[in-house]
């Protein structure tokens, strides 16, 4: 009876592992953004001004030649209330002087001379390039927008569930996403108005 109970929770064990996303950073796996596994950006936008808004990411192939398929896009971390996500597409486009990368615009979802693609389900083949446009561009488009009151708050790290030969993984990027408030005291250049006061000083 041991023995049966002890194969029965190895077998549980197995296949609950086997659901589970092999999570890594930029660069450390087959689908990624910058490469670098320790880049680290924010926005921040204004809590009164503006909304909503849709920023871009730049999504690729670091290893391998087999496509990634988007399964989720969530954040790697949350902090504060005061945000809200709108949803997230994909554009994917051939680089030249009318279709850049747009970082971030007004508006979700935004007017785009590319066509947009839901996120999920989306198959990224494009490879990353060392220095320079990839003649093939493809953004991940975020929509996110404030919500009512001084709180602030929204994403620390992008994190971009996919899957490669069936495999099932999860990239965690280094993108903060971000609305100005109470919730956000550490980003005294983006947010200075809601940074701490240093002890000692009036203000």
């Amino acid at each position: 009876m041991a023995v049966a109970t002890l194969a029965l929770l190895f077998l549980l064990i197995t296949v609950f592992r086997g659901v589970q996303p092999e999570v890594h950073r930029d660069g450390e796996g087959p689908l990624g953004s910058t490469g670098d596994p320790r880049h680290q950006e924010a926005v921040a936008f204004d809590p009164v001004k503006g909304g909503p808004w849709t920023l871009g990411y730049p999504l690729c192939l670091e290893q391998g030649d087999q496509p990634a398929i988007i399964q989720s896009v969530s954040p790697a971390k949350t902090v504060g209330v005061g945000f809200r996500f709108l949803g997230a597409e994909i554009r994917q486009f051939p680089t030249k002087h009318e279709h850049m990368p747009i970082g971030s615009v007004d508006g979700y979802p935004p007017q785009l001379p590319d066509p947009l693609h839901p996120a999920v389900g989306f198959s990224v083949s494009t490879h990353c390039t060392k220095s320079g446009l990839a003649a093939t561009y493809t953004e991940l488009l975020i929509g996110f927008d404030r919500k009512a009151g001084a709180d602030g708050g929204g994403w620390r790290g992008i994190k971009v569930g996919y899957s490669v030969g069936g495999h099932h993984r999860a990239v965690i990027l280094g993108f903060d996403i971000l609305v100005c408030g109470s919730a956000v005291t550490n980003e005294p250049r983006l947010c200075p108005e809601f940074a701490p006061t240093p002890s000692g000083t009036s203000g």
